[in-house]
């Protein structure tokens, strides 16, 4: 093989390794999607603690993001049941809920990180008023659990949304 044969088949495989790695790492060159809010009704009020309803891997990570906010997060939505004196001869019992507002958080698979254990998600936090047992918002956010190159963790902006919402 002469020299003119060997520079174009270094540039053929220099071609090829660059398309590869292009591919590999195309999940690098995403970011994070702006967090979406619906209000579904206005008036959220009150002191910002919220339970979180339902049982997800990212409580403690989502549970740090909205204490940095401001919140209290509850565990559970514990109730207490509370007997009161309304009246010499009335007496009323009624559920005291640990917090007015609930969370779930559900995580939808898009894509992997690439070199590191991570994944990218579609991220739903759904606010619900427990007291008068509606939807309040839906906040959406497209992102990653974790660090991943250029795709930022979501739990902060969903907290943020959360908060700038309240």
């Amino acid at each position: 093989m002469d020299r003119k044969e060997l520079r174009g088949v270094h540039g053929w495989l220099a071609f090829f390794v660059l398309a590869l790695c292009g591919t590999a790492l195309g999940g690098c060159v995403l970011s994070s999607s702006p967090v979406t809010v619906k209000m579904l009704r206005p008036g959220i009020h009150g002191p910002k603690v919220v339970a979180v309803l339902n049982h997800t891997r990212y409580f403690v990570e989502m549970s740090e993001a909205l204490s940095e906010h401001g919140f209290v997060v509850k565990a559970a939505a514990a109730q207490q049941y509370v007997t009161e004196a309304q009246s010499p001869r009335r007496i009323a019992q009624y559920d005291l809920a640990s917090a007015r507002y609930g969370i779930t958080l559900t995580a939808d698979p898009t894509g992997q990180c690439v070199l590191t254990e991570h994944g990218i998600y579609r991220f739903t936090m759904t606010l619900m008023d427990l007291q008068d047992n509606e939807v309040v918002a839906v906040f959406r956010q497209k992102g990653s659990d974790g660090p991943c190159t250029t795709v930022q963790p979501v739990f902060s902006t969903l907290a943020e949304a959360l908060a700038r919402a309240w």
